[in-house]
């Protein structure tokens, strides 16, 4: 009988380096060393979301024995004022350690204001010696160079969609849950490269023991609809579809999402007419970013794409 009252994210969020995906051998070594020496430097971690940066984070202080009055969490999205930096956070790390050193986990950094960031640079330089910063953002160009030259930086990519759909099939496999195949990597296509999404939407939508697919109420989501439509080569009915739901500041995934199954159309598996269906696709894209209504550019781009 699956477990739908804990969140499978956080019930199956790995705990060890053993159960941890890592993003390449050169980060893995790095991590371990930094576990055997007992110590980290100042870390930035940047890229995708739902690919494994608070985990490795979380991993580190637990891997570290860090005591748990030695971290401090903050979530920059909600505090990214200079108020929060001086106030809170120089608080915190100009206070007594029961350990080596604290530790200050800075999730979504990236929404730090200039200004927040600045003072944050002269508390990493002022005390680097009782204090690690831990921090993880999706953008890493909005954080400032004098940051970055501070922090070892560890860039994550998307994780392989088989990877992600057999550390599904685990999970689901653990919890009892019956599934299909097929509907499993429907599911990973559609909230890819998140993870942390598609483990939330499976959970969502098994039922009595078995993985079901989303009613279009739950879902709230024009992947799933459009991943079907794909495959049948409707093309008139993707454009219905997209157009009634999908709102303007969208588009951009829209188009990433179509380059990234468009060979699951029947007319776009030959790769030579994959390749025009990409330069279709980038076309307008491009004029996305000029067009005055970015519904009529796209419908433009479905018509364009069901003649080839």
């Amino acid at each position: 009988m699956a477990d739908l009252q804990k969140l499978w994210v956080e019930k199956y969020r790995p705990q060890t380096v053993e159960d941890y995906i890592w993003q390449d051998d050169t980060q893995k070594r790095a991590i371990l060393r930094m576990i055997g020496e007992g110590s980290i430097p100042h870390l930035l971690l940047s890229g995708v979301q739902g690919s494994g940066k608070t985990t490795l984070s979380k991993m580190l202080v637990l891997a570290l024995n860090i005591d748990p009055t030695d971290v401090l969490l903050i979530n920059a999205s909600d505090e990214n004022n200079v108020d929060t930096i001086r106030d809170k956070i120089k608080g915190f790390v100009s206070s007594w350690a029961m350990g080596d050193f604290k530790v200050v986990q800075l999730e979504e950094a990236d929404y730090l204001t200039h200004n927040a960031q600045a003072v944050l640079r002269q508390l990493m330089e002022e005390y680097a010696d009782v204090a690690r910063f831990i921090m993880t953002c999706n953008y890493d160009h909005k954080i400032i160079p004098a940051i970055k030259s501070r922090c070892q930086q560890f860039r994550f990519h998307a994780f392989d969609k088989d990877d992600i759909a057999e550390r599904i099939a685990m999970i689901l496999i653990s919890e009892h849950v019956k599934f299909n195949e097929d509907l499993l990597y429907k599911y990973v296509a559609s909230g890819y490269p998140d993870i942390r999404k598609i483990i939330n939407l499976i959970q969502q939508n098994v039922v009595d023991g078995s993985l079901l697919p989303p009613t279009e109420v739950e879902a709230g989501d024009y992947k799933f609809q459009m991943l079907d439509l794909l495959s049948t080569d409707d093309w008139l009915e993707i454009r219905k579809l997209l157009c009634a739901t999908v709102p303007a500041e969208e588009w951009e995934a829209v188009y990433r999402f179509l380059y990234e199954n468009l060979n699951k159309s029947g007319k776009f598996a030959n790769e030579a007419k994959w390749e025009e269906g990409i330069v279709v696709i980038a076309d307008h894209l491009y004029k996305h970013g000029i067009v005055a209504d970015p519904e009529i550019n796209a419908a433009a781009m479905f018509i364009r794409l069901a003649s080839l």
